[in-house]
């Protein structure tokens, strides 16, 4: 049996700003960091083998808390835990996106999948790297307990995928917050689930300014 820690990275400025961030990348935030780290204090006896991020800053951030608290000797980055790209979008106000775009968002809030963002990626694509990779983990070192820092809309994926949904179906799944955590079992083709985005460890900082519920990847 395998065990995988699925993970999002923590707050970052352009969370907060309401951003498309995909590709590009932004700082995390003072309590971004304390996000990491409290969920590194709740993953410090899971007995986790090794960790992957993504390559971008705010996963490896995020990461980096983990690999300390855990006193894990090595961190390795791989692109294809990196979020969805969204193109041209990246790095605009989402609201302001939705008022030039309207058609588009129209589809995006009913049927995402079938969309392309202009010049970056689907669905479809991002799914398919990121599992990929995932299953290549379970391979390299099976028996063992994986942790994985990844983003918003790729975990989230990631998660339709591991509970037995298609692309199609992902809002069957709850949205990933800020280091939300994801535990599983993996045995053969069989995916068992023991925690499914849950933030227990971040009870205590929700009082913290500019703590809320966002969507923003």
């Amino acid at each position: 049996m395998t065990r995988i820690i699925l993970t999002r990275h923590g707050q970052t400025l352009w969370n907060i700003e309401g951003r498309v961030q995909g590709s590009l990348d932004s700082p995390l935030t003072e309590k971004g960091i304390l996000q990491a780290r409290s969920l590194a204090h709740r993953l410090k006896n899971e007995r986790i083998d090794h960790i992957y991020s993504s390559d971008s800053l705010r996963a490896i951030g995020t990461a980096e808390e983990i690999r300390r608290e855990l006193s894990l000797d090595k961190l390795c980055l791989n692109p294809a835990l990196r979020e969805f790209s969204f193109g041209e979008w990246e790095g605009c106000i989402w609201q302001e996106l939705r008022e030039s775009y309207p058609d588009i968002f129209k589809i995006w809030d009913s049927e995402p999948h079938l969309v392309t963002a202009p010049g970056g990626e689907n669905m479809a694509g991002v799914l398919e790297r990121s599992w990929n990779f995932v299953q290549q983990i379970i391979k390299v070192h099976s028996g063992e307990t994986v942790c994985l820092v990844t983003h918003g809309l790729t975990l989230k994926l990631l998660m339709t995928k591991a509970l037995g949904f298609e692309v199609h179906e992902w809002a069957k799944t709850p949205w990933q917050h800020n280091t939300a955590l994801n535990i599983l079992e993996v045995e053969g083709l069989r995916w068992i689930p023991s925690i499914v985005a849950d933030c227990q460890h971040l009870e205590g900082l929700e009082e913290l300014p500019n703590l809320k519920t966002e969507t923003n990847k």
